[in-house]
């Protein structure tokens, strides 16, 4: 929620994203009524969605290392039984 009667806001609509349709940006206080360059703050707040959109990323990687742990402890365990019954119907 924005408090405050004013408080500048920039929209960004982002039609490629699978999570979100729309950020929204509020300005600091210091930031002055006319910026030198709005390009500069759509630059900025375009770098913020690009890094937030790394997160997912992240998730991928931990979900392949889970995978990799799975299968090492699988084949670890089916190889084991193999010795075991191989050293008792030997």
């Amino acid at each position: 929620m924005i408090k405050g009667a004013k408080k500048q806001m920039i929209v960004v609509r982002t039609g490629d994203s699978r999570y979100f349709d729309e950020a929204y940006f509020v300005l600091r206080k210091e930031v002055k009524e006319h910026p030198r360059n709005k390009n500069d703050i759509l630059s900025e707040a375009n770098r913020i969605l690009e890094e937030s959109a790394s997160v997912p990323h992240e998730k991928t990687r931990s979900r392949l290392i889970r995978w990799l742990f799975f299968l090492a402890g699988s084949l670890f365990g089916g190889g084991l039984t193999a010795g075991i019954l191989y050293w008792i119907f030997l």
